[in-house]
């Protein structure tokens, strides 16, 4: 029995192909590793302890080193669109996406987008009104750039949310209009980063993808297998 037992934790073992350490990234995933993130409690308001709330903690020093792997990646080139994105709903992605723009923005003009025009999530983050003017309305002219955007002063960093949620999301981040209000947003910032959908379900990550300069890509550790 115990040895029966053994056998079928190894096989277990073996067919478990999800990502749990960070050397599982560099072995199982083709993409440089850029840090890692320590698992949060929720606190009492429904979220973590933010990187402006609590800088010295250990979630802020590990998002201040993805900052910095960001930064010397591309140091000829810098990445000034960045996209945040992951393969499932509930990974992080709009967590690291949120704070990461607060770390860069101590150092550079910088916007936090929130691209995911499906599930979107940046307005409460924030603690702004889902509804205010946001993307949906900047692309559609139905508001001009100043209504869609607001600075956060204690977060340092300027925050434009996602909007209402258009009928057709995927239309509107693949429309002219859209590439158009993201190059008027690039003279204006030095740094943009997108929280963007998740992966699996939509392809919507794949067309921001295509308008940005760099991609990161928020995995769950033990959560999210490699061939997703």
């Amino acid at each position: 029995g115990i040895m029966l037992g053994c056998g079928v934790a190894i096989l277990l073992d073996m067919l478990d192909n999800t990502i749990k350490t960070p050397d599982d990234v560099q072995e199982k995933l083709p993409a440089p590793l850029l840090g890692s993130v320590p698992l949060e409690k929720v606190a009492a308001h429904g979220f973590i302890s933010h990187i402006w709330e609590n800088p010295r903690s250990v979630f802020a020093e590990s998002i201040r080193s993805i900052r910095t792997s960001l930064l010397l990646s591309r140091l000829d080139n810098p990445a000034r669109v960045i996209v945040v994105t992951s393969t499932l709903p509930g990974e992080g992605k709009s967590t690291v996406a949120l704070n990461l723009a607060v770390a860069v923005g101590q150092m550079e003009k910088t916007l936090v987008m929130g691209g995911d025009l499906r599930q979107p999530g940046l307005a409460s983050k924030c603690g702004l009104d889902p509804k205010r003017p946001g993307l949906s309305h900047f692309v559609s002219e139905a508001a001009v750039l100043e209504e869609c955007i607001v600075h956060m002063e204690d977060m340092g960093v300027d925050v434009m949310t996602s909007g209402l949620i258009p009928p057709n999301p995927l239309e509107m981040l693949s429309s002219r209009k859209f590439a158009y209000a993201l190059e008027e947003l690039r003279q204006r910032y030095d740094r943009i980063v997108i929280d963007s959908a998740p992966m699996y379900p939509v392809s919507d990550a794949l067309v921001l993808a295509a308008l940005s300069d760099i991609v990161i890509y928020v995995v769950k550790a033990d959560s999210t297998s490699a061939t997703q």
